[in-house]
């Protein structure tokens, strides 16, 4: 069935209507129903979705204590379905991966990654 985003008023499917699994069920828990910060009380499309839990994981995550070790919040997710705009973004054909998704990763991965949150801790100098 279709719902009208309480946001940006887009139409878009949602299967929890039918009482099935929706959709949006893959996205990290981060926002509260009705959530005061970002005034979201129902349902959203998966475009204002992205946007909303990237500012919100954007304001979260403290660069000083991610050298060290990863969130508990992002190591959580860790085995969740990769999400366009949240876990990745497509630029010229190549995948880049997100800080997001580095940061469920656990630890740095030594391949110099352009969002490494970890301070490219294990990447070799060449």
């Amino acid at each position: 069935m279709n719902k009208t985003c309480q946001r940006c008023q887009a139409s878009f499917g949602c299967s929890a209507l039918n009482n099935e699994p929706c959709w949006c069920m893959d996205y990290p828990k981060i926002l509260r129903y009705p959530d005061p910060e970002t005034e979201v009380s129902d349902c959203l499309c998966p475009t204002c979705l992205t946007s909303i839990i990237k500012t919100r994981i954007e304001q979260t995550i403290d660069d000083r204590k991610v050298h060290l070790f990863a969130p508990a919040v992002a190591m959580a997710l860790k085995d969740q379905p990769l999400i366009e705009g949240l876990d990745y973004t497509i630029e010229n054909g190549n995948w880049v991966l997100s800080r997001w998704y580095l940061l469920k990763r656990g630890d740095c991965c030594g391949n110099a990654c352009r969002h490494c949150p970890y301070g490219h801790a294990n990447v070799k100098a060449s």
